[in-house]
């Protein structure tokens, strides 16, 4: 299946799946794959690695607080190892 980098608001990984939530599809598509190999796949000035089980669409963030960031009523936890690149994102799109 095909998926456009524009549709996709975030990725969650679980264990040796990853779950993509799309703009276009209330479903999330479920396949095999390490969050390793689709960060690699991801243009990195169109995503952001958040926390070890997610990869945020930078321009699906509606905000963000200390520890969350939030695409619509949905939060996702920042992760203590990423939280210097997303301060930075931050401080870039502000």
């Amino acid at each position: 299946m095909k998926v456009e980098f524009a549709d996709i608001q975030w990725i969650e990984g679980l264990k040796d799946y990853i779950r993509i939530y799309l703009k276009s599809s209330s479903k999330p598509i479920i396949t095999r794959m390490s969050m390793k190999a689709i960060e690699e796949e991801l243009p990195s000035s169109k995503f952001i690695r958040v926390h070890k089980s997610f990869i945020v669409s930078v321009s699906a963030i509606t905000s963000v607080r200390k520890n969350s960031i939030f695409i619509g009523a949905e939060e996702i936890p920042v992760g203590e190892n990423y939280k210097d690149s997303v301060n930075i994102l931050i401080n870039k799109a502000g």
